[in-house]
């Protein structure tokens, strides 16, 4: 099916801050009540979109400073990406899938120069697929909040050649495809 964004509403938010993920990325697991998460993502300044594959709701992304980890250097014109995918979904081999369709709309909609996501060192999944899409580290942090066994971060960034167009993450994928990123 094809996969979508769109701006996230009530009934999406109910059910992605529902979603209960099993160790260790339960700390991934939205800790606030379900009132509380929808009046927070549907915030137009938190810029939630949810992903949708078919009618079904796969995961949920934001742009900008929700997406920051604090202790980050986050000086410099970028955009910061969250994303967050359904647990059932996770694992699953489609995160190519999911990031894409989350760059290509960052990069339309938004038009940066360049773009960030803030990974926790022990996610080895995730940061196994952002690279993979193009995403090269550009620093890592320190801070008091252990997720996964680590209180270490990873910024990742994709930067969009000079002419201001982004090369789109599918040719990334393209790319990467043909060559042993494990």
């Amino acid at each position: 099916m094809t996969l979508v964004l769109r701006p996230a509403t009530d009934d999406d938010v109910r059910e992605f801050a529902a979603w209960q993920y099993e160790t260790p990325y339960d700390v991934y697991n939205i800790a606030m009540s379900l009132d509380d998460a929808v009046a927070y993502f549907v915030d137009p300044a938190v810029r939630c979109y949810s992903l949708i594959d078919g009618s079904e709701v796969v995961g949920y992304c934001t742009f900008g400073g929700d997406a920051q980890v604090p202790g980050g250097n986050y000086d410099g014109d970028g955009l910061d990406i969250g994303l967050g995918i359904k647990p059932a979904r996770t694992g699953s081999g489609e995160g190519h899938r999911y990031v894409s369709v989350v760059v290509d709309h960052a990069a339309a909609t938004f038009g940066p120069r360049q773009l960030r996501v803030t990974i926790a060192v022990g996610n080895v999944r995730a940061l196994r697929v952002w690279s993979r899409a193009g995403f090269a580290e550009i620093s890592r942090f320190v801070t008091s909040r252990i997720l996964m066994g680590s209180n270490e971060f990873a910024i990742l960034a994709f930067e969009a050649p000079a002419t201001g167009a982004t090369r789109s993450s599918a040719e990334v994928l393209e790319t990467a495809g043909s060559q042993d990123l494990t």
